[in-house]
């Protein structure tokens, strides 16, 4: 990794870390600034990292981008500001799932397939899904269920990546991570709060973000 990805890639990780300790004091302020510089610096790294081909780091860097718009959106707590960040968020999903296609495809496929039935399985369909629709009905509902599938296609197709060669299995580790923040977020907004608050959800968001976009981006 060159010079100025791996600078980004430091930078990235302090504001990440002040950050969560913001989250840990529930510093609203702090967080309007580093959550979204987090993920600006992020894109940053999608930009510079690797030399993959251009199809792939446009879609990388669309895909961080995409995030970025869902961290901006995400700092209001209106419904419509949350389905704003929810639409982003599904667009950055699915140009990863562009740049891992792109990168390649093998039977790690199968790990991916794995870890979204556990995500499934785990009170998605039984708790989230219902708690989605008994608060915003079945538009609500049905949006949650669109973007878990898209967040099932992005773990897939980020193991299927992981397969061609080191680092590229980073990707499938972050994939599993990004999965996860997103999991206890939709929890504890539809069905009820989880051990670990908000860090449990920013924690595993910006190291799955970050391994995602390494893993794609020097595979």
């Amino acid at each position: 990794m060159n010079a100025t990805a791996t600078t980004l890639l430091i930078a990235a990780a302090a504001a990440a870390l002040v950050d969560w300790w913001a989250v840990s004091r529930n510093d609203r302020r702090w967080e309007a600034v580093l959550k979204p510089l987090t993920m600006a610096l992020l894109v940053g790294v999608a930009a510079t990292a690797g030399q993959p081909d251009t199809g792939v780091r446009v879609a990388l860097v669309l895909g961080a981008a995409l995030g970025l718009a869902g961290d901006v959106a995400l700092l209001g707590e209106s419904e419509g500001r949350f389905m704003a960040g929810l639409a982003a968020f599904a667009a950055g999903h699915l140009c990863y799932v562009a740049a891992a296609i792109q990168v390649g495809w093998s039977n790690w496929a199968l790990v991916g397939v794995a870890a979204v039935v556990v995500m499934f399985g785990a009170r998605f369909l039984t708790r989230v899904v219902p708690g989605a629709r008994r608060l915003g009905g079945p538009v609500l509902a049905g949006a949650v269920v669109f973007y878990g599938a898209v967040i099932a296609a992005m773990m897939i197709t980020a193991w299927g990546a992981a397969g061609v060669g080191h680092p590229a299995w980073l990707a499938g580790v972050g994939a599993v991570l990004f999965a996860a923040s997103d999991w206890v977020l939709g929890h504890t907004r539809f069905a009820g709060p989880l051990p670990g608050g908000r860090l449990a959800v920013m924690v595993p968001y910006h190291a799955g973000q970050a391994l995602l976009i390494l893993g794609i981006a020097l595979a």
